[in-house]
């Protein structure tokens, strides 16, 4: 009885390998890595972020103005300002909120 069923136990592992199949790179093509994933996640989670009013501040220093609103955005981790300059001028800065520099826009 024994020698029947260790064929039909390698048979069954040999199955059940064969039908695992091997997903190609490119049907990967823009999905996130996992490792991206994780510390986007943790950086969320920690909330690893400037405080907006810091980053207001460095406007405000820099161009003189004032803020029209302001807004996270999470899927980028960037703060979204719009922003009346000194002259009158609605600028819009994007500015990293993990470092708080200001990416584009600005003065």
């Amino acid at each position: 009885m024994k020698t029947i069923l260790y064929p039909l136990k390698a048979l069954a592992i040999a199955c059940v390998l064969a039908s695992l199949s091997v997903v190609p790179a490119s049907a990967l093509e823009g999905w996130e890595s996992a490792q991206n994933y994780d510390n986007r996640r943790t950086q969320e989670l920690n909330e690893q972020r400037v405080p907006l009013e810091t980053v207001i501040g460095r406007l405000q220093s820099r161009c003189g103005g004032r803020v029209v609103n302001a807004r996270h955005d999470r899927g980028s981790n960037q703060y979204i300002i719009r922003w009346e300059t000194s002259r009158n001028q609605i600028i819009s800065v994007r500015a990293d909120a993990g470092s708080g520099r200001i990416i584009s826009g600005g003065c």
